[in-house]
Parts: C-alpha cells; structure tokens; sequence
C-alpha cells in the first residue's frame, strides 16, 4: 500500500514536470520577434530589340512562272481560201461563197461565151479570146482584162468601172449604156465600137483608137485622150 501511494506521486511530479516544460517551449516560441528582411530590388535587365527581317518571296521556278498565251489571230469564217479568177487585192472584199460564185461565172463564160447580169467583178482574164460574147447586164468592175480580144461583143448596159481594157481588141463591140467610169482603156481598139450615152468620166483614153465609133450622148468628162484616135480619124495631141 505504501508502495502503491509513492509511485502515484511519482506520476503526479513527472506529468507535472512535462506540463512545466511544454508551458515554458511555448512562451520561448511566443517571445521570439521575427525581423524582416529588406527585400533588394532586382535590377531589371533590358531586353534588347530583334529587328524584324522580312522574309523574302520565293523565287518561282520556271515551271511555275506561267507565260502569257500568245493569241494567234485566226481567220474569219469569210476570209477567202480559193480565190481561183478573182484578183488577190480584192479578195478582202467578198465572201468565199460570192467568191465561189464569181469563179462558177467565169466558167460560165468560157464555156458558152455567154454570162448575161453575171457577177464577174474582180475578175482576171487576161490575154482571153472570146468570139461574140455575151455580157449584158453584167458587173466587171475592177476586171483585170488586158490585152484580150473579144470580137463582136455584147457588152450593153455593162458595168466596167475600173476595168483595165489596156490593149484589148474591141472591134465593133456593142458597149452602149454602159458604165466605163476611171477605166483603163489605154491603146484599147475600139475601132467602130457603140459607145452612145456611155460614161467614159475620168476613163483613160490614151492612145485608144476610137475611129468610126459612135460616142453619141457619151460622157468624157475629166476623160485622158492624150494621142487618142478620134471618130473622124483625127488625132489628139
């Protein structure tokens, strides 16, 4: 019994003595004063500036430059192709079907020396021999027929404006009414021909034979007759 009450106050001084400690830690721990540190300020470094490079195009290979597409001019539908009897400088003038046209009357003529109101403009016959033609009513304007005889020919109320008769034989030809306006009848033989009320305005005369024709009611005004062989045999000068 007396054992038991010594270590029970044995306990009681050792918890005491802990209670003592633990007491005096804290206060140690209150009594302490936490200096604070200066904070130093942290010197900021610049940064410096990167220029900014453009960055450059790429270079186009050549097979990726596209080249600019040449247009070739391509003919119109009507440009001429085959221009067989018709003149080359006159050729923009009409369609390949009028030329067609004008080349089927032209084998017309060859053939049957007959081509009544026949299209035969621009035509080029030169150096042909036809006997007793028949052209009546036809177009030769702008014909090219030089240095051809035509004997006994029929060419009434014929349009022959600008036509080149240059040295062609037109002996006794029937060529009244008939449009003869600017054409080349230079050293033409018209030698008895029928010219009445025709318009010979600004024709060129020179040096045709106009003996025994008949130029009644014919226009010559403007008309070139230098060394032109007049009706009545006399020579210009």
């Amino acid at each position: 019994m007396k054992k038991l009450t010594i270590m029970s106050i044995a306990l009681v001084i050792i918890a005491a003595t802990l209670e003592l400690l633990y007491v005096g830690l804290q206060r140690g721990a209150i009594g302490q004063t936490q200096t604070p540190q200066p904070q130093t300020p942290q010197p900021q470094t610049p940064q410096p500036q990167i220029p900014q490079i453009p960055t450059p195009e790429p270079i186009q290979t050549p097979q990726q430059i596209q080249t600019p597409q040449i247009q070739t001019p391509q003919p119109k539908p009507d440009d001429p192709k085959n221009l067989g009897y018709v003149s080359p400088e006159f050729a923009e003038n009409f369609s390949q079907q009028q030329i067609d046209q004008i080349n089927a009357n032209v084998e017309t003529l060859l053939l049957t020396q007959s081509c009544s109101r026949c299209d035969l403009r621009a035509v080029k016959l030169v150096n042909i021999n036809l006997k007793n033609p028949i052209l009546t009513g036809a177009d030769l304007s702008d014909a090219n027929l030089s240095g051809s005889r035509f004997e006994i020919s029929d060419f009434v109320n014929t349009n022959l404006a600008r036509t080149d008769l240059s040295g062609t034989q037109l002996v006794g030809a029937r060529i009244s009414n008939a449009n003869l306006r600017k054409a080349n009848l230079t050293k033409t033989n018209l030698d008895g021909a029928d010219l009445r009320f025709s318009d010979l305005r600004d024709a060129n005369l020179s040096d045709a034979n106009l003996r025994n024709a008949n130029i009644d009611g014919a226009s010559i005004d403007r008309a070139s007759m230098a060394g032109t062989t007049m009706p009545d045999g006399r020579k210009n000068q």
